[in-house]
């Protein structure tokens, strides 16, 4: 249930939330309040999976001559990577989620994955994606889903 504050206390020791729905607090209960944080956006999500199919396809980035056939395990084997060599980088616990990555983490990522992992170490043109990015970006901007199922047509699904 989300709530939001609407009053804090001087001394910040209380505060009054206001909620969408009634709840069924009692007196003296113990809860337990957290904030909302943002997390990556659903347009970031779809167009990183569009850039692992892309990367994995023959006529992208050709990952399967490299022995990856799907999005999933190449998507485990890069935040393997990730966890080993910029964990420092990312807010990283004992197990690396993108889910828990708000916008500006996601984007550090992502830059992460394909300037350093894609291009410099597996030596991954990634210019074609990226120029199918730019022809379709205002699509993308309104229409996120259909530009991974975009994606996904033009250069297969690769496994998932």
């Amino acid at each position: 249930m989300l709530g939001q504050v609407k009053v804090v206390q001087s001394d910040g020791k209380a505060v009054f939330i206001e909620f969408d729905k009634p709840v069924q607090f009692k007196m003296n209960q113990i809860v337990n309040v957290s904030g909302q944080k943002k997390v990556r956006t659903l347009r970031q999500n779809a167009m990183y999976w569009a850039f692992l199919a892309w990367c994995i396809n023959p006529f992208g980035g050709d990952l399967q001559s490299h022995g990856h056939f799907s999005m999933d395990a190449l998507h485990e084997n890069i935040k393997e990577w990730i966890m080993a060599s910029h964990e420092h980088d990312l807010p990283i616990d004992q197990k690396f989620t993108t889910t828990e990555l708000n916008p500006k983490q996601f984007q550090a990522f992502f830059d992460l994955v394909n300037h350093e992992l894609m291009v410099d170490i597996l030596e991954v043109d990634t210019s074609g994606f990226w120029a199918d990015y730019e022809r379709y970006r205002a699509w993308t901007e309104y229409n996120g889903e259909d530009f991974g199922r975009y994606m996904e047509e033009s250069y297969g699904s690769a496994g998932r």
